[in-house]
């Protein structure tokens, strides 16, 4: 009967032991019951081998279990009721040593927002991604340099670039309209300085819808209309320069020279004394391409009035690679004069193109003075012709005694007419008496020298100016000349009739 019952509290303990190794799952020890005597279970050793706790976990103990639970002789042990599990009851959690915690998973990678969001979503952006869009950029833009995008459902879609609006603040604002910008130069003209200023944002506008159509002539008009109607108003000249462009500044050019009025060229000048700059630089051309010499004189009269705006375009025309540009501009400087003109004429006499060099030295005279004297001095025997000519009436003009010698000497051996008549001119303007000896050998006529007829007028005018009683007899002489010509210059030389 005692046997009977220890076997069955046997059994039940082993039962009890079996059902906690089973909740708790393998590598756990079970929990530990204060109630229960249950001893714990011993811990496998280092060398021995765990297998799969079905195997080898409930065997082991319940061998142990029953080897440590056999009775000694003594008084028979009291029975314990045999406690009962609960079978529905939650395990209750491990006592055991705490496992380390298995590390958290990853949290999935957000998906990039679709190309074309929904009203309430939102993309969603990488916190550290190295590939966000600049702020100029688009989705679009990104998804082309990721390669093709496709669309939710996986289909191609197509991109459209969308062209950047215009940010031209110069675009015009309104169409070009001549009348419009006349209408309103009116209003500005005749409204008090106070209010202009709102009135010059509108004519702005209109001249710069003309100057995209490249309407120029109303322009110059209104420039025109700006610089002589406003006077001296700093707000309509300051408006007048906005207006003025290469073009603008080239039709003002082609108006001062073709006229041939006056009083109408003398506005055209104080137009162009008041565009400045660029009114230089536009007469500059033109006198480059005109061969009229009326255009040609108006041209350097109104680069002269200009002063020292002028004076700085002249200083470029002088170091222009074309010798036409470099001759105007010494034209320009002989009429302009000072020291500074001296200066850059003075440059230009080393010129290979003997044009130049002549210009220069008619610039020269122009200008005088003791330097310019010198200059002309040193030219005298310049191998092109026509700068020798010029240098002889320059040096005529400028009264170069120095120059006396020099010019018998070019007289004797000269054989271009023409420079011979400059050099007989140069004589007279010198008044040397010393000079009539070799004058009056291509005054008159010989058998063994005979002159042309314009180096015999040239001859007896050089004469007249030397005055002495030798020179006057024999120009006296000519009035009974054989060449008509020769006695028709006498007679008007004596005062004769």
């Amino acid at each position: 009967m005692s046997d009977t019952g220890d076997k069955k509290e046997l059994d039940g303990l082993a039962r009890s032991i079996d059902a906690l190794f089973s909740d708790a799952g393998p590598f756990q020890d079970p929990p530990a019951e204060p109630d229960s005597p249950v001893p714990d279970p011993v811990a496998p050793g280092p060398d021995e081998v765990v297998g799969e706790p079905e195997d080898a976990a409930a065997p082991e103990v319940v061998g142990d279990l029953e080897s440590a639970s056999d009775p000694e002789p003594g008084p028979e042990p009291r029975s314990e009721p045999e406690p009962e599990p609960e079978p529905e009851a939650e395990p209750e959690p491990e006592l055991g040593p705490t496992p380390e915690p298995e590390p958290e998973p990853e949290p999935e990678p957000v998906p990039e927002p679709e190309l074309e969001p929904g009203p309430e979503s939102e993309p969603v952006a990488e916190a550290e991604s190295s590939d966000e869009p600049a702020d100029d950029e688009t989705v679009a833009d990104v998804a082309a340099d990721e390669g093709d995008a496709e669309g939710p459902s996986g289909t191609d879609m197509t991109w459209e670039d969308v062209p950047p609006e215009s940010t031209d603040e110069h675009a015009p604002a309104v169409d070009p309209d001549p009348d419009a910008l006349s209408a309103a130069l009116d209003t500005f003209l005749s409204s008090p300085p106070l209010e202009r200023e709102g009135q010059a944002v509108a004519i702005r506008e209109m001249a710069s819808a003309l100057r995209e159509a490249n309407a120029l002539d109303p322009l110059a008009d209104a420039v025109e209309r700006l610089v002589l109607e406003a006077g001296d108003d700093e707000a309509s000249l300051a408006l007048a320069d906005l207006m003025v462009t290469a073009g603008v500044a080239s039709r003002f050019a082609a108006r001062l020279g073709g006229e041939r009025d006056e009083e109408a060229r003398a506005k055209l000048i104080t137009i162009c004394k008041a565009i400045g700059l660029e009114m230089a630089l536009a007469i500059s051309d033109a006198l480059s391409d005109t061969t009229d010499r009326f255009a040609r004189r108006t041209f350097m009269e109104a680069m002269i009035s200009m002063g020292s705006t002028g004076m700085v375009v002249i200083e470029q025309m002088i170091e222009d690679p074309r010798w036409y540009v470099i001759r105007n501009g010494v034209a320009i400087l002989g009429e302009v004069g000072g020291d500074r003109a001296v200066e850059l004429i003075t440059s230009t006499l080393a010129n290979t193109d003997g044009r130049v060099r002549k210009e220069a030295l008619l610039a020269l005279a122009k200008v005088g003075g003791e330097d310019a004297g010198l200059l002309v001095y040193g030219m005298l025997d310049d191998p092109d012709p026509e700068a020798r000519l010029a240098a002889a009436m320059a040096a005529g003009a400028l009264r170069v005694e120095r120059a006396l010698k020099p010019l018998l000497a070019i007289l004797e051996e000269e054989e271009d007419p023409n420079v011979t008549i400059g050099i007989l001119y140069a004589l007279g303007q010198l008044g040397d008496p010393g000079a009539v000896i070799s004058i009056e050998k291509h005054a008159i006529n010989s058998f063994f020298s005979r002159s042309p007829t314009d180096v015999r007028i040239a001859a007896y005018r050089a004469l007249h100016h030397i005055g002495t009683p030798h020179a006057k007899r024999l120009l006296n002489q000519a009035v009974d000349d054989k060449d008509p010509e020769v006695k028709a210059s006498a007679r008007e030389l004596l005062g004769m009739r």
